[in-house]
């Protein structure tokens, strides 16, 4: 059965992609969890001038997502915490704090899902933060946390 593929199906298509499929899985899975739908040639007219106009709103992001990367090139966001005697943070930094910081000092608009803390950071120091924006573009912002006085 041909059908078109309307969301990411992991190890199976992308989003825009056309193959052949099981009747089964499709019923099963793929249609009531609206994953894609039956290749008429109706959808197939329709579904080229979206992945068209796809195409290009990917690009576009693409380049803003780079833009974004480049003024955050060099870039140190710094981070006030309160800290117990024994030199820990009370809570540790996440995501939120982060991006909160970059939009602070830098007037940076930063979703908080592209955020990759490997680590938990629960003391003072200066930490790199990898920031993956998703299309292939990622990069690696230096973190200063300091004590709040």
């Amino acid at each position: 059965m041909k059908v078109i593929f309307t969301d990411h199906v992991p190890g199976v298509a992308h989003r825009g992609d056309v193959k052949n499929v099981r009747g089964g899985f499709f019923r099963n899975y793929l249609m009531p969890y609206k994953k894609a739908v039956p290749a008429t040639e109706h959808l197939l007219k329709d579904w080229e001038e979206r992945r068209k106009r796809m195409l290009i709103e990917k690009e576009q992001l693409k380049t803003k997502l780079e833009e974004t990367m480049r003024r955050l090139a060099g870039a140190k966001a710094k981070i006030e915490k309160k800290v117990t005697k024994k030199g820990t943070l009370y809570g540790g930094i996440k995501a939120k704090d982060i991006t909160a910081a970059l939009k602070e000092q830098f007037k940076l608009e930063v979703p908080e899902t592209a955020v990759v803390l490997t680590d938990h950071i629960k003391a003072v120091g200066t930490f790199d933060v990898k920031l993956n924006f998703g299309e292939g573009v990622e990069t690696i912002v230096p973190v200063e946390v300091v004590e709040k006085k």
